[in-house]
């Protein structure tokens, strides 16, 4: 499947596919991710099998919208707010304290990483499923993030069940990680967003 935007008959493979505890491949604004439903764990270690990745690592979650967000996390402070408003959707990964239903989700886990991608394919795809994605860089572990949906092919064509391909990616550059689960921040990876930007807010 190919182009700037998701047709309607591909949107609905993609969806269902994830839905039925799927692996599929799609652009986003950084690189192209590799995601499952994060209802069902079976998907997101069959990822980590393809990725060679450690179980130690957990998948950040891509999410449709910040009211999407907010409810897995701790309630964020006027200042972090501030930070989403400017970066949300947008190429920022934030690491948060969870809230009793991130927790949930996350199987007990005390923080979540979460993002809301600017791009048209991503988000409809988060939109029509209307739950979080389990997603991280389509890669081997270790190795160059797929921008194109030609790298993609080549890395795991025919190992996951669908592979949306809507050509390079606009940023080709990982996302920006921070940690905003203590009371002093910390960027954790230096991407799209560079660390003078957001000295401000660190």
């Amino acid at each position: 499947m190919k182009g700037r935007r998701i047709g309607r008959t591909a949107l609905k493979q993609t969806v269902t596919a994830l839905a039925a505890g799927g692996v599929v491949i799609f652009p986003t604004d950084t690189v192209y991710g590799i995601a499952a439903s994060v209802f069902r764990p079976h998907a997101i270690r069959r990822i980590y099998r393809l990725k060679g990745r450690s179980y130690k690592k957990p998948f950040p979650f891509l999410v449709a919208n910040v009211e999407q967000a907010l409810a897995l996390v701790e309630p964020p402070s006027k200042k972090l707010r501030h930070l989403l408003d400017r970066y949300w959707p947008g190429p920022l990964t934030v690491v948060f304290n969870t809230s009793a239903l991130g927790r949930w989700t996350t199987g007990g886990k005390d923080t979540l990483a979460l993002r809301i991608p600017a791009h048209p394919v991503t988000q409809a795809i988060l939109k029509k499923m209307g739950q979080p994605l389990a997603v991280t860089s389509a890669n081997r572990s270790g190795h160059p993030e797929a921008v194109t949906g030609k790298e993609a092919e080549g890395l795991f064509g025919g190992r996951v069940d669908v592979l949306v391909d809507a050509g390079p990616c606009p940023g080709g550059v990982p996302s920006t990680v921070i940690n905003v689960a203590s009371t002093h921040w910390t960027l954790v990876r230096e991407g799209a967003i560079k660390k003078k930007e957001l000295l401000r807010f660190l």
